[in-house]
């Protein structure tokens, strides 16, 4: 069956145009990335060279950050890597990167649409991508973090895994493919990656046994061994494998307890809540990380809106088992997979429910919504003329395109670079920095950051490096800042020393050998009388409170001092507006040692 594809290529351009917009947005404001992003740009930086990342960006794995463990696979870097080196090795051509595969991926969704249905399917993938790219908005979208990565790819995922199951066989390829990308970039997706790709290939496996063609499996199979193969090596012959170390870590060496079954399933039912869903489409950027942040917060309790849409696809699932509807059922096989796999590892997060452990559910939740308005179109076709349902089909999926599509075209024009004030101070001190460093020595950065420790401290690690200077850091970063970007003792002429906030002042004034390069605060006069206000608040509340024992860690690591689980609201409030506010920053120079 031959398809008109012009109507297929108009909607995919309509999907992925608020990405464009995007992408040229950002291209007017500079980025200096810090933290996860500083650590994710030294490892672009290192694809096709003898230093070719094999693992992915360091996790929240291991017992200290000497045994750190990382994510799965590298293969978030490689693809990154040829757009950062077409921008000129500038921050902007990873933002460029991001925006560029996940507009592939939006056409992609749109062209299963279209291989399955012809242009009314491809209209319905088009309303669907154009909703995600509403719902996880441009922040996500145009921001190569490792959580927000694979988003697109997961959904993508899941609906090739639809068309398999429904009988089309070659989009088992595409599922491999982009459950590796995704399982390799951020662990949450591995084990539902695992599960969807067993499903699939044992359905595949199952069918060959038939008399089905044997190539699709085969193809499938083949790709999947070698996005496998980095890690695999990484595993081989380095000592201690980070595959070792991912398994340790989730087995027996979790550092607090899960969250269990009961949390978890509260989670899943959050995440299914329409009723909420759309009002947030309206009027937010990011509906899905907002819906994830409410998911995260126990005090939330169990959505209702959540229980009635799991209820209604039940009902759809019990519809179209009664009439044996073999597409309908696929995407119901899908989903029970997928909410059975999320559910399963989810009881096993720890810890706080960050948001962007579970924004993959947005995908599941978005299939079930599917699931539902197909089953009620269906009783629809049932009762009245089958073309002119048809015909309010395409209207209401184009409609929903083009809505879905302008929000996100607004939101998209005002995007700025994430993490921008930290970003910004670095990206304001490094004139003057570069002047007063010695191009031809070999420096080791240190840092002992107030606000978020390590955030500028890797940042500046990556400026120097990409203004030529030969920069490393100490042994104890060996993981996050890549094994070979370590200097041994004797082998560096001086410390370059990242201080914020309240460590600022303990640093001893004219100590012998240790200069104080630069002091920069860019906070205005207002924004330093406020933060006085919230500190002076912050410490009266927690010695009202009996927590006397923070008052030093307020001082010095602001952000763990706002992850005590056992804070009221009101503190966690007052240090989160500080944390944005921020505290000035100092570059001390010294000798090797002269760490204080």
């Amino acid at each position: 069956m031959r398809f008109d594809r012009r109507p297929a290529a108009l909607l995919a351009l309509g999907v992925l145009s608020p990405l464009v917009v995007a992408a040229i947005a950002l291209a007017t404001r500079p980025w200096v990335p810090v933290l996860d992003m500083a650590m994710t740009e030294l490892r672009v930086r290192d694809v096709g060279g003898r230093h070719t990342p094999l693992v992915g960006l360091p996790g929240r794995i291991g017992q200290s950050i000497q045994e750190q463990g990382s994510h799965p696979g590298p293969w978030s870097f490689y693809l990154v890597a040829p757009f950062y080196r077409l921008s000129g090795s500038r921050a902007w051509g990873m933002e460029l990167a991001s925006c560029v595969i996940n507009a592939a991926v939006a056409c992609l969704i749109v062209a299963l649409g279209w291989r399955r249905w012809g242009v009314r399917g491809a209209a319905v993938f088009a309303a669907i991508a154009a909703i995600a790219v509403r719902g996880y908005g441009p922040n996500v979208l145009t921001h190569p973090w490792n959580p927000y990565f694979p988003v697109l790819l997961w959904l993508a995922a899941l609906l090739a895994a639809w068309l398999v199951l429904a009988g089309d066989h070659w989009p088992a390829v595409a599922v491999v493919v982009l459950t590796s990308i995704a399982a390799q970039t951020h662990v949450p997706y591995l084990v539902n990656a695992v599960i969807l790709d067993v499903v699939v290939l044992g359905v595949l496996a199952w069918r060959v046994r038939g008399g089905a063609r044997a190539a699709p499996l085969g193809a499938a199979v083949g790709v999947g061994a070698v996005l496998w193969l980095p890690p695999l090596l990484e595993q081989l012959f380095r000592s201690p494998g980070n595959i070792g170390k991912l398994i340790r870590h989730f087995t027996t060496e979790q550092p607090e307890p899960a969250i269990g079954v009961g949390a978890a399933g509260r989670l899943v039912v959050q995440h299914l809540d329409w009723f909420g869903l759309t009002f947030d489409l309206v009027r937010r950027k990011d509906a899905f990380v907002h819906r994830a942040g409410l998911a995260g917060d126990p005090a939330q309790g169990v959505s209702i809106g959540g229980l009635i849409v799991l209820a209604a696809w039940v009902a759809s699932v019990g519809w179209a088992w009664r009439r044996r509807h073999r597409t309908l059922m696929a995407l119901h096989a899908v989903i029970a997979t997928t909410l059975f796999a999320g559910f399963a590892s989810s009881t096993r997060i720890f810890g706080k429910v960050w948001y962007y452990l579970t924004l993959w559910m947005a995908a599941t939740s978005l299939l079930v919504l599917v699931a539902v308005l197909a089953t009620a179109w269906l009783v629809l076709t049932e009762r009245a003329a089958v073309p002119a349902v048809t015909r309010r089909l395409d209207l209401a999926a184009a409609v929903a395109v083009g809505l879905a599509t302008l929000g996100s075209i607004v939101a998209a024009v005002g995007q700025e670079p994430p993490e921008q004030g930290q970003g910004a101070a670095v990206g304001d001190i490094m004139p003057r920095l570069t002047a007063a460093l010695d191009g031809d020595a070999r420096y080791v950065v240190f840092w002992q950051e107030s606000v978020v420790p390590g955030s500028q401290g890797y940042a500046v690690l990556s400026e120097l490096e990409r203004h030529g200077f030969q920069v490393g850091v100490h042994p104890t970063w060996s993981v996050p800042a890549t094994p070979h970007r370590v200097f041994a003792n004797g082998a560096y002429d001086a410390e370059v020393h990242v201080v914020s906030g309240g460590w600022i002042e303990r640093w001893p004034a004219g100590h012998p050998g240790v200069e104080q390069l630069l002091l920069h605060d860019a906070r205005t006069d207002a924004e330093r009388a406020r933060f006085d206000e919230l500190d002076a608040h912050v410490a009266a509340r927690l010695t009202e409170l009996g927590r006397s024992d923070l008052l030093e860690v307020v001082d010095t690591n602001l952000f763990g001092a706002s992850l005590d689980p056992a804070l009221p609201p009101d503190v966690v409030a007052d240090l989160s507006e500080m944390l944005l506010i921020g505290e000035p920053l100092a570059i001390f120079l010294g000798p090797p040692g002269s760490t204080f």
